[in-house]
């Protein structure tokens, strides 16, 4: 018996109740939204729902599921999403599987926000634990953003592959992992992080009004509210 898995799967019955017919769902990337996907595709069959995926990744996961994939058009009515830190306001960290640029335009876009991660991903303010904040950079501004995230207070690392090589995002993009004090106004620092020339999008996500679903030991879950 997997507690998470029953878990995903009282998720994705209370998300699928809120699926209204031809909807177009942004569809996150990540482990955790994968396994959403699956329990959440037989519980909308019928509605012919689209989705707009925001990596490769996910639209594996989503073909295989039985989710028609369309073109991003401006708007989608719901987002799911995973996240890798939420803080007790709401705000989140994303960008771990590197899509968050993508992921960022589509939940901007979105009528209704719903976010899944486990209980160990929530904290008190963003960054507790060493968790660092991924930062998408054009190539030719990786140490020039580095400098300018060192006056920001952050210590940035470009992430890699195993082998050692530059790490490359599906936009062509490098990613600067950054480490911050643990973060007391996340709109201020993801405000001042993008204005950085050379900054296409950081993974401070601050989206409002949005749920957010806690899985929590023993097959439940909690939803969690954040408003403006």
């Amino acid at each position: 018996m997997d507690p998470t898995r029953d878990a995903l799967k009282g998720v994705a019955a209370e998300v699928a109740r809120s699926i209204t017919s031809r909807a177009v769902l942004g569809l996150g990337s990540g482990s955790t939204v994968a396994r959403l996907l699956e329990e959440l595709a037989p519980l909308i069959i019928g509605k012919s729902v689209r989705g707009v995926a925001t990596s490769t990744q996910i639209e594996l996961v989503a073909s295989r599921c039985g989710i028609e994939l369309v073109p991003f058009r401006g708007s989608v009515d719901l987002v799911v999403d995973g996240a890798d830190q939420v803080d007790r306001r709401l705000n989140l960290v994303k960008g771990g599987g590197g899509a968050l640029l993508r992921e960022k335009v589509v939940m901007g876009s979105a009528k209704s926000i719903a976010v899944v991660a486990g209980e160990n991903k929530f904290v008190k303010r963003l960054c507790d634990n060493g968790v660092r904040v991924p930062v998408e950079v054009l190539p030719m501004a990786r140490e020039s953003a580095k400098l300018k995230l060192s006056m920001l207070g952050g210590v940035a690392e470009e992430r890699l592959l195993p082998k050692g090589y530059p790490y490359f995002t599906e936009n062509g993009n490098v990613i600067l992992d950054t480490l911050f004090e643990p973060i007391e106004s996340p709109k201020d620092l993801e405000v001042r992080v993008r204005s950085t020339p050379g900054v296409a999008e950081v993974g401070i996500f601050t989206f409002k009004p949005l749920t957010v679903y806690r899985l929590e030991g023993e097959g439940r879950f909690e939803a969690l509210t954040g408003e403006e």
